[in-house]
């Protein structure tokens, strides 16, 4: 069973806080949403929300169009993942997984198969008598989304499963967690402050700022066409520059800006200081050139003081970009240019 998730101008306070200000958000069923922001953004708050563990001062929270914020978390037919697991220590892996239907009081055939099951899904099959505390960071995760999913629930919710990975491995269960996700087909809500893993998992990402939402799109809109520079900043590297009649402006002084055109890293390229400048190009000093396996990163600050990064593929000649060089930087292709009207400063990126 999956269901649909609709969440309607939740309110939050805790003491002074305004932790939630008004989130509206819809989510479909067996869709895949992250909440992304920095810390204190509100995002585990709103996950605690959908699980029944914070109560909420307005608004409405809906399965399936029923009113469920006064429903307590056990009624709320919901499964968790927990940053830290939360495995029994007592119990053995397949006593673990099965848990949900214990305290469900199903029978005990019942609840074996249903582990044997759940374990084969993640991948760890025959491990039903082994220790929690036998397995690796990675095996006990699998365990607790082998858990969460035990008693078919309408909705996933994941919160930080995987920032105690090491990166290696969160990139492995990045795609592991989606595999079974997409298999299941359950509707699921993850929370992260890691933007690869949100880009990597989701259906769509919900940009979370200070309580409330900011943006709401696939990971490829959002990240080709950021709603403000802050999200832009957020969400990957990405060079934030002044333009004005439809070109970059170098020299702010005495120039009209009238937005910020967004220019990622891998959309930039060295064009020749001789020949005629194109329109979204930039010059600077090089301030830094550094080899990463994939790519060179190009480092230059403009005449203005401002940081361009340019991704460089690893087959080009780079034995002329020396520290305290002038470059051209340029992205030809005019449709990997986003603009963003004047309305507010450029951030770096989102802060909590």
């Amino acid at each position: 069973m999956t269901i649909a998730l609709s969440i309607s101008d939740v309110q939050v306070t805790l003491g002074q806080n305004h932790v939630l200000k008004g989130v509206s958000l819809d989510v479909r069923p067996g869709e895949f949403v992250t909440l992304l922001g920095a810390s204190g953004s509100g995002k585990s708050t709103l996950l605690n929300v959908i699980a029944g563990l914070q109560a909420v001062d307005g608004g409405h929270v809906m399965f399936d169009g029923v009113n469920v914020e006064r429903r307590p978390p056990q009624k709320r037919n919901v499964g968790v993942v927990f940053q830290s697991y939360a495995l029994f220590p007592h119990m053995s892996v397949g006593e673990n997984v099965s848990f949900p239907l214990l305290a469900a009081r199903r029978p005990d055939k019942e609840r074996r198969a249903v582990a044997e099951e759940m374990l084969a899904l993640v991948q760890l099959p025959g491990m039903s008598n082994r220790s929690p505390a036998s397995l690796s960071g990675g095996q006990r995760q699998r365990v607790a989304l082998a858990r969460a999913i035990a008693a078919n629930p309408g909705i996933l919710l994941l919160d930080e499963p995987m920032a105690a990975l090491d990166k290696q491995l969160r990139e492995q269960m990045q795609v592991e967690i989606t595999r079974i996700q997409r298999k299941v087909g359950i509707t699921t809500v993850s929370v992260t402050h890691d933007q690869t893993e949100a880009l990597t998992m989701s259906d769509r990402v919900a940009i979370m700022c200070d309580g409330q939402l900011v943006q709401v799109a696939s990971p490829e809109d959002l990240y080709r066409h950021p709603v403000n520079a802050s999200v832009a900043g957020f969400l990957g590297e990405a060079n934030l520059l002044p333009t004005a009649g439809g070109r970059i402006v170098e020299d702010e002084s005495g120039s009209d800006v009238t937005g910020t055109a967004v220019l990622r890293p891998e959309d930039l390229e060295l064009v020749p200081l001789g020949e005629a400048a194109p329109a979204w190009s930039v010059e600077g000093i090089v301030r830094l050139l550094s080899f990463q396996g994939t790519r060179f990163r190009l480092e230059l600050i403009t005449d203005g003081g401002r940081k361009v990064v340019c991704s460089l593929p690893t087959s080009l000649d780079v034995s002329t970009l020396g520290v305290g060089s002038r470059v051209r930087v340029a992205c030809r292709n005019p449709e990997r240019v986003h603009v963003i009207a004047a309305a507010e400063p450029v951030r770096e990126s989102i802060a909590a």
